[in-house]
C-alpha cells in the first residue's frame, strides 16, 4: 500500500514538473528569443552607427557579409517569435534552439577572424549563455542545443585556429562555463524543489479534503458532504424545476452481525455494502454517503420516484449477489438491506426530506425488512 502511495505521488509529481517545464520553457523561449533580437539587432546597428559616425573609419565586419546576415536572422527571430508559442514537443524546441545557437557561432567566426572586433567576442558570449541559463534552466537538453555551438566556435577558434593557445581567455572561458554549470544545477535544483513542494501541497489538501468530505471506513460521503450537497440540490431543483429524490439504507440485523462476527468484521461488511451502492448509481451526479453507522443515504437528483425505485430495486439485488453471511439474520442467510423512498417537494426543507425517508424505512423495516417502501 505504501508502495503504491509512493507511486502515485512520484506519477503525480513528474506530471506536475513536465507542466511546469513546458509553461516556463514556452514563455521564457519567447523572452530569449525577443533577448537574441535585441543582440543581433545591436550588432547591426552597431556597425552602420559606426560608419554615420566616421564614414572613414575601418569597418570592422564586412557589410556585405554581417549585413545579410544579420537581416536574415532578424527576419527569422520574427518568425520565431510568432510560431514559438505553437511548438510542442522536446525536438522542435531542440531544432530552435541549435538553429539560434548556430548563428551566434557563425557571428563569432566573422568577429574572431577580425582583430578588430575579437573584444567583443567574449561579452557578447557571456551575454548569451547566461541569457540561455536564465531562460532555458528547466530543460537541459534544450539549453545545451543552444551553447554547445558557441562553445565549440570559440573552443576551435582559440585552440586550433590560433599558433599560439591564448592562456588568459582560455581560463576565462573555463571560468565562464564553471559558473554557467555550476548556476544550471542550482537553478534547476530550485525549480524541482519548488515542483515537489506544490505537488506536496496538493497532494496535502487534497487528503485533507478527502477527511473533511468523505467517510475515512467506505470511502464514501460522510454526513458533512451529504447534509452540503442536499442542500445545494434542494435549492438547485427549486429554482430551475425538475425532481429530486433521496433513499435512506440500513443494514438489517447489523447490531447482531457485529456480536456475532466481531467489530472488524462489521467494518468489511460496511466497506463492502458501500460498494453495493456505488455500483448501482445511475450517473456521477448521484451521491452516496454514510448517514451514521450502518446507515447510508443515496441522493439522486433529477430522478422521481419510480426512478428511485429502480435504484432501490438494484441496490436489494447488488447486496444480495455480494452474499455476506449472516448467520444470526432473520430474513435471510446473507446480509440484506432495508430502503426508504422519498421524493422531494416544494417548500421542503433538507431537514424534513431526510426525516420522511427514515420513516418509509421504518415502515420497510416493520413490513418485514429486505424491501424499500415510498414515503409519503
Amino acid at each position: 500500500m505504501q508502495k503504491t502511495t509512493h507511486t502515485l505521488q512520484d506519477t503525480a509529481f513528474n506530471a506536475l514538473l513536465i507542466h511546469y517545464k513546458t509553461a516556463s520553457l514556452r514563455t521564457s523561449g519567447l523572452w530569449l528569443l525577443f533577448a537574441n533580437l535585441c543582440f543581433t539587432l545591436f550588432l547591426f546597428g552597431r556597425h552602420h552607427f559606426q560608419l554615420l559616425l566616421d564614414p572613414v573609419s575601418k569597418v570592422a565586419i564586412p557589410a556585405t557579409i554581417f549585413d545579410k546576415l544579420s537581416l536574415i536572422i532578424i527576419v527569422f527571430f520574427i518568425i520565431a517569435l510568432s510560431l514559438v508559442r505553437y511548438i510542442r514537443g522536446m525536438l522542435p524546441a531542440m531544432a530552435l534552439a541549435f538553429v539560434t545557437g548556430l548563428y551566434w557561432a557563425v557571428v563569432f567566426h566573422v568577429m574572431v577572424s577580425n582583430d578588430t572586433q575579437q573584444q567583443l567576442v567574449f561579452p557578447l558570449f557571456c551575454m548569451l549563455i547566461f541569457t540561455a541559463l536564465i531562460a532555458l534552466y528547466p530543460s537541459t537538453p534544450i539549453l545545451y542545443s543552444f551553447t554547445a555551438p558557441l562553445w565549440l566556435s570559440l573552443f576551435v577558434h582559440l585552440v586550433f585556429l590560433r599558433t599560439t593557445i591564448p592562456i588568459l581567455e582560455v581560463a576565462a572561458m573555463i571560468i565562464a562555463s564553471g559558473l554557467f554549470e555550476s548556476g544550471r544545477i542550482m537553478l534547476n535544483r530550485w525549480f524541482v524543489l519548488s515542483v515537489r513542494r506544490e505537488c506536496d501541497n496538493a497532494l496535502l489538501v487534497s487528503k485533507l479534503d478527502d477527511l473533511a468530505h468523505n467517510d475515512p471506513l467506505t470511502g464514501v460521503a460522510n454526513r458533512r458532504q451529504l447534509d452540503s450537497q442536499l442542500e445545494q440540490l434542494i435549492a438547485q431543483t427549486e429554482l430551475q424545476g425538475g425532481t429530486l429524490s433521496l433513499i435512506m439504507i440500513d443494514v438489517d440485523f447489523f447490531k447482531k452481525y457485529n456480536d456475532h462476527y466481531g467489530h472488524q468484521a462489521g467494518d468489511s461488511c460496511l466497506i463492502s455494502i458501500a460498494d453495493c451502492f456505488k455500483h448501482v448509481v445511475r450517473q456521477p451526479t448521484d451521491l452516496v454517503a454514510r448517514y451514521g453507522g450502518e446507515e447510508f443515504v443515496v441522493l439522486l437528483p433529477n430522478a422521481g420516484t419510480q426512478d428511485a425505485e429502480v435504484v432501490a430495486s438494484r441496490i436489494k439485488q447488488s447486496v444480495e449477489k455480494a452474499a455476506i453471511p449472516h448467520a444470526l439474520s432473520q430474513v435471510s442467510q446473507t446480509v440484506t438491506v432495508s430502503q426508504g423512498i422519498m421524493q422531494w417537494a416544494p417548500g421542503m426543507t433538507s431537514l424534513e426530506l431526510l426525516k420522511r425517508a427514515d420513516s418509509a424505512l421504518y415502515q420497510a423495516k416493520h413490513a418485514g425488512r429486505n424491501g424499500y417502501c415510498v414515503g409519503e
